[in-house]
């Protein structure tokens, strides 16, 4: 009673405060509260010196009424003071002390913009939460519970982040969080708190491990079987959860069986695949290091290929199935299967009642994995399939014979089978044109053409003559009349330059020394149709760092005219360092001068 009783008088206190002390006298509200105070000042001395000073400020004269407004402030503030309590009610807990050996070192300045991501939803979050990775601001105890109860997030980018790259830094202090905040029964957070556990932990984890894989929730039952599967005397369990009813769970024991590889998982993964799981565990099979199973595989599609040769309707379309299945299984493993697998893909290639149009997709599946054996009998034998079966195969014969022949024997072999539009024309120039993407891809730097040793020369002129322009400009290495004048022939008025076709034959043209390409590059770039530029790539940078440096004020004056800024400097840069280019190396142009540019730039 006696605390609110000073709650009210510290209110009229402050109402006199803002309104001015010249109002306190006679003031009707403490008028109210002066019989309380003196009836608490029986009691207590202090209540009544507050009563005392109350009385004083309401009959003081306006002159004084501000030295007593402030005595009674003073006074009343004093023994709030001593109104409060410290102790709390209830038995004393341990206090947990998970993360305190943390530093707090951090600037909350600093640390608020990852916990602002941690904490709230919209776009651009996952950026600042790298960028705190990046700069080890996270490392904060502040930080840790923000970052366990993001596994939850739904933005799927940031718990895995936070999962493989942040909070394993924090070792064993994350430890008790992601305890007190695993839910068995949970969902995908759960199970990424789960795999977190058994990580910093390890083996310590494992009763806990057992327990989600045999009561949690589908998605930690599915994290544990993966992690039970490192572990021995969890065989039964996993051929137990093969069965289960849920498909994801299924499919989770059966990596897991796959990765044990013992006999009877061997047996129960041979099992599935003529199950309704066929699809299941193609996957799973892949893995598996036990050839002794891709073996009985290679002997089941044999039984499937007889079956399929002496059955009619939906049981011969059964065993297509099957054999499907089957020669999916062995991708992985192919070349250390060759010598086994061999037999069975060359007869079923060899076999016509398999050349059927219901059998199209399983064909092609044969013929990738006649190519995946990786060896001489095997290539020997695609290529044999050079024209047979009308060209149906010619592609895989061609990419076989490329690994066997020499170059002037491939071009013998298939050059005139590339001419015209036949479906097998057009598996030919398929086959061509995903060796070059590989060798292409697979260039340390950004190459521009094929390696010139790995195919004949007259390939060129070939596909300059079946109009397939990119090729031509990945095989065109010198400066032919025949094929810059084709090359040329593409460049029409009516050609973009920031188009790609236009951009690869300017650049083929500059590589293969053709005089002509510095101006029919600049007459494209000052042609008015050709000045509207967002973006410019790498091929732009390249074909402005190809020019010679006599056309640097030519090349300034079309990049100062252009629209959007950020494209101008760009350019402008390139310009900055061909016209600071040495004479010695002014009148070259390609890759020796792109490269002197780049080394200027950056």
């Amino acid at each position: 009673m006696s605390v609110d009783l000073l709650l009210d008088l510290q209110v009229e206190v402050r109402r006199l405060f803002i309104a001015g002390s010249s109002l306190a006298e006679g003031d009707i509200r403490l008028s109210k509260l002066l019989p309380s105070l003196q009836k608490a000042g029986e009691a207590a001395p202090v209540f009544k010196r507050l009563a005392d000073t109350t009385e004083g400020l309401i009959q003081a004269p306006r002159a004084e009424s501000a030295l007593k407004l402030l005595e009674l402030a003073t006074l009343l503030s004093a023994v709030m003071h001593t109104q409060g309590k410290t102790d709390v009610a209830g038995e004393t807990q341990p206090v947990s002390s998970a993360g305190l050996s943390l530093p707090t070192e951090v600037t909350f300045r600093r640390l608020h913009p990852l916990l602002e991501a941690l904490t709230t939803k919209g776009s651009g979050r996952l950026e600042q939460i790298r960028q705190a990775y990046e700069d080890r601001s996270f490392l904060d105890l502040r930080a840790l519970p923000a970052l366990c109860s993001a596994l939850d997030d739904v933005y799927s980018e940031i718990p895995e982040f936070i999962q493989l790259k942040i909070l394993p830094e924090f070792g064993q202090a994350a430890v008790p969080l992601l305890q007190s905040q695993l839910n068995l029964q949970g969902g995908k957070g759960d199970a990424r708190r789960l795999q977190l556990l058994h990580l910093l932990q390890g083996e310590s984890a494992l009763e806990l491990v057992q327990e989600a894989g045999a009561s949690g929730a589908p998605e930690l039952k599915i994290a544990a079987i993966e992690l039970l599967s490192g572990y021995e005397g969890q065989e039964g369990f996993l051929l137990e959860q093969s069965r289960e009813k849920r498909k994801e769970v299924r499919e989770a024991a059966y990596y897991a069986l796959a990765r044990l590889a013992s006999i009877p998982c061997q047996d129960r993964l041979f099992e599935a695949v003529a199950s309704k799981d066929a699809e299941l565990v193609i996957y799973p099979i892949r893995k598996c290091s036990a050839l002794t199973l891709h073996k009985r595989i290679i002997a089941h599609a044999e039984e499937q290929l007889d079956r399929y040769s002496a059955s009619e309707g939906k049981a011969r379309e059964a065993a297509l199935q099957q054999l499907h299945t089957n020669l999916r299984c062995l991708n992985s493993h192919a070349h250390e299967l060759a010598e086994i697998a061999f037999p069975m893909l060359g007869r079923l290639m060899a076999t016509d009642e398999f050349m059927t149009a219901d059998a199209g997709v399983v064909q092609d599946t044969a013929a990738e994995l006649l190519l995946a054996l990786e060896s001489e009998p095997s290539d020997r034998f695609a290529i044999g399939l050079h024209s047979a079966y009308k060209g149906k195969f010619i592609g895989y014969s061609f990419r076989a014979a490329f690994r066997q022949l020499s170059p002037a024997e491939l071009f013998d072999r298939y050059a005139d089978a590339i001419k015209g539009r036949s479906a097998s024309a057009k598996l030919l120039q398929q086959a061509i044109q995903q060796i070059v993407h590989e060798q292409l891809a697979g260039s340390d730097e950004r190459a521009e053409a094929v390696p010139e040793e790995a195919w004949d020369r007259r390939w060129v002129k070939a596909l300059a003559g079946q109009d397939l322009t990119d090729l031509v400009c990945a095989f065109a290495h010198q400066n032919d009349r025949d094929v810059t004048s084709y090359l040329v022939s593409k460049l029409k008025d009516g050609s973009r330059v920031n188009d790609y076709r236009t951009q690869n034959v300017l650049l083929t043209l500059f590589r293969v020394g053709f005089k002509e390409a510095p101006e029919l590059f600049m007459g494209l770039l000052e042609n008015k149709t050709s000045r509207s530029f967002y973006y410019i790539d790498w091929r732009m940078k390249q074909l402005f760092a190809s020019m010679p440096k006599a056309y640097a004020p030519r090349l300034r004056a079309f990049a100062e005219a252009l629209a959007y800024e950020s494209v101008k400097n760009e350019l402008l840069e390139i310009v900055e360092a061909l016209e600071a280019m040495p004479d010695d190396q002014a009148g070259e142009s390609g890759k020796g001068v792109w490269q002197w540019i780049k080394n200027k730039m950056y």
